[in-house]
């Protein structure tokens, strides 16, 4: 029995010579050591940042992936204040600098630093990831911009074109009959894109009463993939559903299903990822929830060692019914700081996202919180929308209280369907216009 398309690009990585089986747990954990070891040394001989970071740290000194965890982490702030103190290389080897403000926040954006070796590595990563999803010559349709040089669209049109699919890039998405069209028109077999917007072209596809045999496959990528879009696309196109999690910090690539359902596995060769208390930074056991913390054991220009990323996640316990040897990701991942306090608990676009995605008729939403006011901005077709939408918002307990308790009314504004709510591919959040 051969590879599967993830481990075989997990095999190369490693410099795993087997060919019939995929790299052993004891394999892939001593690899991460030694590989994780190097880095630091690495990094704290050239970078004038882990120079200090890593002060009383002694590389030769960790002996086990638990002393790896015992070392000091970093967090955005770090990127922020003077990103080129952790550049490992000289300026020249940089192929690629993008910049990442953060929604929400006045401060410096973050920088991060890729090599031309970085982008490769993504590509490959790409290329073998797609192969799981879609055929020789067969069209994929990539809701992101592919303009941009290096940029994650044009990354995945090349991974696609080197795995001899048929890349249909699009760019970012607009108008949900533009999309439908050109799928139609260029026979596109799967389809790449955030999670908000494949909502709206399914919602349309189904409503539109459009062939269930023509879209094989779909990944769901750059933001949150709730389970209720996941399952109105496969309803919508009969197809299998796949979802990916990634950062650019770590390279855009980190983790994705082998199979609807099976977890996220990890690039684990390019992506360390550990579980930690968001409040002690302790370690937790698989199967918690706690925050990501990534380090990227092979970037020898920016390397990020023990990054806390923000996210919110677990290690699934077990392996794959595959016989993987990575770590899976749950699903679910979301932002730490996503809730809102509203006086009378907190909301969070995790629920919303469940609760208003599964409401006959509404393509999008955008949720804002204002004084006395809870704004939803509904993009949507049909008659009867605003009161579906009133009455899903009535399970979210903190609504339901404030509402009766007078602290604010709901406004719900219809918006014609067709048009995403949140132009453009920034993160989703609830949005907070309360003053000075």
């Amino acid at each position: 029995m051969g590879l599967s398309n993830l481990d075989q690009c997990l095999a190369l990585r490693l410099g795993w010579l087997g060919t019939d089986h995929p790299p052993t747990r004891e394999f892939l954990r001593s690899w991460q050591l030694d590989q994780l070891r190097r880095i630091v040394e690495h990094a704290s001989k050239n970078s004038p940042f882990y120079a200090r970071h890593f002060e009383t740290v002694f590389p030769e000194k960790i002996a086990s992936l638990d002393d790896f965890s015992s070392l000091p982490t970093m967090t955005a702030d770090d990127l922020r204040r003077d990103p080129e103190q952790l550049l490992c290389l000289s300026r020249d080897a940089v192929a690629r600098v993008v910049t990442l403000h953060s929604s929400g926040t006045t401060g410096p954006p973050k920088r991060v630093f890729h090599t031309h070796a970085d982008l490769e590595a993504t590509v490959d990563y790409f290329r073998w990831g797609m192969a799981n999803l879609v055929g020789i010559d067969e069209g994929v349709l990539v809701l992101m911009p592919g303009d941009r040089p290096d940029g994650v669209g044009r990354l995945l049109v090349d991974a696609l074109t080197r795995a001899g699919a048929r890349p249909v890039p699009y760019g970012i998405f607009d108008r949900t009959g533009d999309v439908i069209a050109r799928c139609l028109r260029e026979q596109v077999r799967c389809i790449v894109g955030p999670s908000a917007h494949l909502n709206m072209v399914a919602r349309a596809w189904e409503r539109e009463c459009l062939p269930k045999d023509q879209i094989r496959s779909v990944l769901l990528c750059w933001d949150m993939a709730p389970g209720i879009v996941v399952q109105n696309v496969e309803k919508a196109f009969g197809c299998k559903v796949f979802r990916h999690w990634g950062m650019i910090e770590t390279g855009l690539g980190g983790a994705v299903e082998c199979s609807p359902g099976s977890g996220l596995h990890v690039r684990e060769a390019d992506v360390y990822v550990e579980i930690v208390c968001p409040e002690t930074g302790e370690l937790l056991p698989d199967g918690e929830f706690g925050e990501i913390v990534v380090s990227t054991p092979l970037r020898r220009g920016m390397p990020l060692i023990r990054y806390r990323t923000g996210d919110s996640g677990r290690i699934v316990s077990g392996q794959c019914a595959c016989g993987s040897p990575a770590r899976r990701l749950d699903p679910r991942v979301f932002r730490r700081d996503e809730g809102v306090d509203i006086g009378t608990g907190v909301i969070g676009l995790q629920e919303l996202n469940e609760v208003l995605y599964a409401v006959d008729g509404l393509d999008d939403f955008c949720v804002a919180v204002l004084p006395g006011e809870i704004r939803v901005t509904v993009s949507s077709w049909g008659e009867g929308v605003s009161r579906r939408v009133r009455a899903a918002l009535e399970t979210v307990e903190p609504l339901q209280r404030g509402v009766t308790q007078g602290m604010f009314k709901i406004e719900i504004q219809i918006e014609n369907g067709g048009v995403p709510a949140v132009q453009g591919l920034g993160k989703r959040r609830i949005e907070l216009h309360l003053g000075s």
